[in-house]
């Protein structure tokens, strides 16, 4: 009986590998770099770098161009801890394969969650990660309805980077206390309301970790800062037909001493067949004067 049962869990092992294996064959796979720096991150322009360790202040302030993540929502009852590792597998199934198009996708960082606090006493938790670049314009949809992609507009953040094992909502919510009391005297204009946990590294990275917490500039400053970047992408989309136009003409003047050179070659058929015709010419005399020697030597 004991075999038998064995041989039962052995089938039912073996029937959830079958129906598993690209997704746990892609954690496995995706786990084993536990450097950060490996995979593809969010892009972003550094704005300013502040570091004053006199008086405390070490932060960032960055500019992410507008991209498109792949993200999933959930509010929680504000008692209740954050509910991120769920979110995050449901990502991470999509990322596996878990799509309309059952295709594997590489991993990016950051892990990005936003957390606001809202009425009645309750979280919301969005949790994205953003899309590789080659996937940017056309990503496969995901199979799973608590999946969406957002087209996420450009924008401003204030941050700074910590290392340690961020586990608990606990040791976030002390770094966002933390970089508040530093940014928000400096920079007043910001959304301290709400904030982003980051994070850049696979669980089993124990050592030399990536932690940010983001939170968003707003107001007359963070928009100049997304209206300078448009305007020199704008500046540079309009530069590139040009350098496209001026690599393509040397190509087409190339090709014109080619069609030239087919020229002798129709002239040499005229001429031939000039030369053709001339040769029927003479021998066509030859032919009607021999009937007419025949004709009299009959007479004769």
């Amino acid at each position: 009986m004991s075999v038998r049962s064995g041989a039962i869990a052995l089938v039912l092992a073996l029937c959830a590998v079958s129906v598993h294996s690209q997704v746990w064959g892609y954690v496995s796979q995706s786990f084993s770099l536990v450097r950060s720096d490996i995979l593809e991150a969010a892009n972003y322009e550094l704005v300013a770098n502040i570091s004053n360790r006199d008086a405390g202040e070490n932060y960032e302030e960055r500019l992410y161009p507008a991209n498109k993540w792949a993200c999933t929502a959930r509010t929680v009852p504000k008692t209740e801890s954050s509910p991120t590792r769920s979110m995050f597998v449901d990502l991470f199934r999509y990322f596996a394969g878990d799509n309309s198009a059952k295709k594997e996708i590489d991993l990016t960082v950051p892990v990005n969650t936003f957390v606001q606090q809202r009425d009645n006493d309750v979280t919301y938790y969005e949790t994205c990660l953003v899309l590789p670049a080659k996937l940017q314009a056309d990503a496969p949809k995901p199979n799973n309805p608590s999946v969406f992609l957002d087209d996420k507009p450009e924008m401003v953040v204030l941050t700074r980077r910590v290392s340690g094992y961020f586990i608990t909502d606990t040791a976030w919510e002390e770094e966002a206390i933390s970089l508040k009391k530093v940014l928000k005297e400096k920079v007043p204009e910001a959304d301290y309301q709400s904030y982003y946990r980051n994070g850049y590294d696979a669980p089993m990275r124990i050592f030399n970790r990536r932690n940010e917490v983001w939170f968003r500039k707003t107001g007359e400053a963070a928009q100049k800062t997304i209206d300078e970047y448009k305007k020199r992408q704008a500046e540079k989309v309009a530069a590139t037909p040009v350098v496209a136009e001026e690599e393509k003409k040397p190509v087409a003047d190339e090709k014109k001493p080619v069609a030239d050179e087919k020229k002798p070659v129709a002239d040499e058929k005229k001429t031939t067949e000039k030369k053709t015709e001339e040769k029927k010419k003479v021998e066509e005399p030859k032919k009607t004067e021999e009937p007419k020697k025949d004709a009299a030597q009959n007479r004769e």
